[in-house]
């Protein structure tokens, strides 16, 4: 995926955020995230070979992801209305608890970590 220092679709968050997506993301934020916040984050993924759709991805999302995972492992699994295979959606998952847990330390203080997570 292609990444530049900022690209057109964050034009509408605000100041703050985009400060914390560029430090986040290493002054390259990818351009499948369209919005954030301290409690969602918008990423543009593929429904099918030709077609993008925004999925909000909450705090609640990844918190039933992980908690699904950790009792069945299903070879096709949903976060946020996106469904995939579990490791492509481990890693989504994974990038969505990461800006979560960078932007709004304060909601994992005590507890660091998702079993299941690396």
């Amino acid at each position: 995926m292609t990444m530049k220092k900022e690209h057109g679709s964050l034009q509408h968050v605000s100041e703050r955020i985009r400060k914390k997506l560029l430090e986040h993301y290493g002054n390259a934020v990818p351009e499948y995230v369209v919005d954030a916040g301290k409690s969602h984050i918008t990423l543009r993924l593929a429904d099918d070979l030709c077609n993008y759709r925004d999925y909000v991805i909450t705090i609640c999302h990844v918190h039933e992801f992980f908690a699904r995972r950790r009792k069945k492992r299903e070879p096709i699994i949903a976060l946020g209305g996106y469904a995939g295979e579990e490791e492509y959606m481990r890693n989504i998952a994974l990038e969505c608890l990461r800006w979560f847990k960078f932007v709004s330390p304060e909601e994992f203080q005590e507890r660091k970590t998702y079993r299941n997570e690396p």
